[in-house]
């Protein structure tokens, strides 16, 4: 699957909703090649918990234009009246899938549910799936993109709301920058939420103040700098592992560490790209 830049939050006259499953991070002497004993204690758990999260909405901005293209071809019924909300997931088997839905005004129950593998032939998909949480991560979707909407026309600084679903833990919604000019990438500037018991929205991540914006070279290896002192944050990998599908070899590079993508297999995921972690050059 091709990836594009996602150009618009809310999709098809709604709200977008696309579940984006971030397994547990493996062991991570699995998943990155050898690195320097001089990486800082703790570096590692947490730079894998990051990118779990990173690897999960890239796969979102993949997904999504292509459900969305699918639909309006008509792969989901007559275009006009086809589910409005977009739902992308890659399974625990590392299976990619998305489709649409419709959820009711309370956010309590799903219909017309229609998914595709993205795998090959886009085949239909009919294994079960948990409509309850849909409707749970796409009434967190809406919450999110409501709460910023006066912070977005005040800075002029758009986002994506991106489920994040956690195994075993509760789903969270990242609000991933985007670029607001063209050819140039954003890295930093996340939040994310989860809902509380109360049912309000608790902050878990404020990376606002790191918002960067840099121009994107058309081609060549690409270095982004996180404004982290150590571990790299998701709205420094997720842009990080978006542009090498490109191709390009992509350094992110903290005031410590420097971590880049390069050529590799990674067991745990299937992916061709692995990180590299070395102590950054002073």
């Amino acid at each position: 699957m091709r990836p594009l830049l996602l150009g618009v939050a809310l999709l098809i006259g709604g709200v977008t909703h696309a579940r984006a499953v971030a397994p547990a991070p493996p062991d991570a002497t699995r998943r990155t090649l050898p690195a320097s004993d001089s990486l800082p204690p703790g570096f590692r758990a947490a730079f894998d918990a990051n990118d779990a999260r990173a690897r999960a909405i890239t796969y979102w901005l993949q997904c999504v234009p292509t459900i969305a293209r699918l639909r309006a071809d008509g792969r989901f019924g007559v275009a006009a009246t086809a589910p409005r909300l977009i739902h992308c997931e890659r399974l625990p088997s590392g299976e990619p899938i998305g489709g649409v839905f419709d959820v009711d005004s309370s956010f309590t129950r799903v219909s017309r549910l229609q998914l595709v593998r993205l795998d090959g032939d886009r085949g239909a998909f009919t294994d079960a799936i948990d409509t309850l949480r849909l409707a749970h991560e796409a009434h967190l979707v809406r919450d999110v993109t409501a709460a910023l909407a006066a912070d977005v026309r005040r800075t002029g600084r758009p986002f994506s709301a991106i489920p994040v679903a956690r195994v075993g833990a509760t789903s969270e919604v990242w609000a991933m920058p985007r670029a607001n000019r063209v050819r140039m990438v954003v890295t930093g500037g996340e939040r994310a939420y989860v809902r509380a018991p109360d049912g309000s929205l608790r902050l878990l991540v404020d990376r606002s103040a790191s918002w960067a914006q840099l121009p994107l070279p058309p081609d060549g290896p690409l270095e982004l700098t996180s404004a982290a002192d150590t571990v790299p944050g998701v709205g420094d990998l997720a842009p990080a592992r978006y542009q090498a599908e490109f191709g390009r070899l992509v350094t992110v590079r903290t005031r410590v560490v420097e971590s880049r993508l390069v050529p590799g297999l990674d067991p745990a995921t299937g992916a061709r790209v692995v990180w590299e972690h070395t102590a950054a050059r002073r």
